[in-house]
């Protein structure tokens, strides 16, 4: 019931707020002898009576509901000002004192009430969503402060200002206009000044599409959604030795320079950079926050880690001149943000996003750049632009269930003899390992290719011929 509560005050500042608006308008034309002069004084005493009452009720519910998480607030202070004038209305049944000077302030109290207008900071996102940070502590602590000054200094004017009605109509004015510019200020720029900087640094942190849903929904931050995606993990040759040999600043510039190549690359495509991890990036495309059918997120994550490593290549970086990529396809992932309730990281779970990480990790054992799963090569299809190896049923480390692998290649840069290759692939499925072994061992001889001596020691193994429940199943090792 609290909840309800508090939810049905919220909705009413925006109505109370105008109805303040209201109030000080039909206070200034009272200043200005319009009422009088068209003999409208009841009515307008009758409307103030009654605009008082609703700020009073608005004051009392917020006190019995939100008690002392209301009170401690300056928001407290606005609502117990809006709601001073109605003692204007009691002393003016005394009309014996009618006259007295004090009498009259209590009526200018009418006027404060353009401090209402404060509410609508209230109403900003920026602010109800801040929580009670110690900087949220020190901004309510200043505005209570500037709520008590403000009101001081009204009052103290309208006393030193006797009762010349055009001295207070200008007093009223000249506040009113001081109180919208507050408005403008916090309203428009304050949010816009917090919004630029807060995109900055969760651009730092997250990828764009993320940061900027975020900003927009930042209610949102501890969704996750269960969508197809395809995952990839990219690492850097050669780090380890690099780091062996260079001194630590040097290192620091020349993996900065080749994880920007590959990044831009993976960002060109529209994938969502997930995290580094030392020489790696972990990337990604999937999920609400990007449009694409599966199939599209499959081709563009396929797409940017060959256009990463070709970009690489083009550096000519010295130490670091080429990646390995593992990736993978799910139907289904968990994509959202994961982690504690002290730090919290955007990202993708589910047992593809292992299994692209397994094939990373096993592209150096198998000789090859790139390892992709049947799924991700289902989902790209026949694209123009690539060019795939069919490797056959590899078990990565940590995984019982062997999976059909594929090694992608950019269509410019594909080796011609891939079909020779298949066709020993073929004989080794059919479980023809003599022939297959010549066929391998042809391709190793004629053109290096390391993946072909990697199945000529399979064969190898074979000669003495094959064990009960053989499978045609390569296992890797990290």
């Amino acid at each position: 019931m609290g909840q309800s509560w508090a939810e049905r005050i919220d909705r009413a500042e925006v109505p109370l707020l105008w109805l303040a608006g209201v109030a000080v308008a039909l206070y200034l034309l009272d200043l200005a002898g319009v009422w009088s002069a068209y003999g409208l004084s009841s009515a307008y005493n009758l409307a103030a009576l009654l605009i008082d009452l609703v700020f009073v009720a608005d004051l009392t519910v917020k006190l019995v509901t939100l008690r002392r998480s209301y009170v401690t607030t300056p928001w407290f202070l606005v609502d117990l000002l809006c709601a001073l004038p109605v003692l204007s209305t009691a002393w003016q049944a005394l009309q014996a004192l009618q006259g007295l000077r004090f009498v009259r302030m209590f009526r200018m109290l009418r006027a404060l009430r353009l401090l209402r207008v404060l509410q609508a900071i209230r109403i900003l996102r920026v602010v109800r969503v801040a929580g009670q940070t110690p900087e949220q502590r020190r901004y309510q602590r200043v505005l209570g402060l500037s709520v008590v000054a403000y009101a001081a200094v009204f009052v103290a004017l309208v006393g030193l200002g006797g009762g010349d009605s055009e001295r207070e109509l200008w007093l009223v004015v000249g506040s009113l206009l001081g109180m919208g510019l507050m408005l403008v200020v916090t309203r428009f720029q304050i949010p816009a000044l917090w919004s630029q900087q807060m995109r900055q640094i969760l651009n730092v942190a997250l990828p764009e599409p993320v940061a900027a849903h975020l900003m927009r929904h930042p209610e949102s931050y501890d969704v996750s959604v269960r969508m197809p995606a395809t995952v990839i993990f990219c690492d850097i040759k050669g780090f380890t030795s690099a780091v062996e040999r260079m001194p630590l600043e040097e290192l620091k510039t020349h993996l900065e320079g080749a994880l920007d190549a590959v990044v831009e690359a993976h960002i060109g495509q529209g994938l969502l950079i997930d995290k580094f991890i030392g020489d790696a990036v972990m990337s990604f495309r999937g999920g609400n926050l990007v449009e694409g059918t599966p199939e599209e997120h499959a081709y563009r994550v396929v797409r940017g880690a060959l256009d990463g490593a070709i970009a690489l290549a083009a550096l000519n970086d010295p130490w670091f001149s080429a990646i390995k990529v593992g990736g993978a396809s799910a139907p289904d992932i968990l994509i959202g943000t994961f982690g504690t309730s002290k730090r919290l990281s955007y990202t993708v779970l589910g047992d593809r996003v292992n299994l692209a990480a397994r094939l990373e990790a096993s592209c150096n054992g198998l000789g090859v750049d790139t390892l992709f799963c049947d799924h991700t090569r289902a989902l790209v299809g026949d694209a123009a632009d690539i060019v795939w190896r069919r490797i056959g049923a590899v078990r990565v480390q940590g995984k019982t269930e062997a999976v059909e692998v594929y090694e992608a290649f950019d269509a410019a840069h594909a080796p011609a003899w891939l079909d020779a290759f298949h066709e020993a692939l073929d004989q080794w499925q059919r479980a023809e390992v003599a022939e297959a072994g010549k066929g391998f061992q042809a391709m190793h001889e004629a053109h290096g290719d390391a993946l072909s001596a990697h199945y000529v020691l399979a064969c190898d193994a074979l000669s003495d011929g094959l064990p009960d429940g053989w499978e045609p199943v390569l296992v890797t090792r990290k």
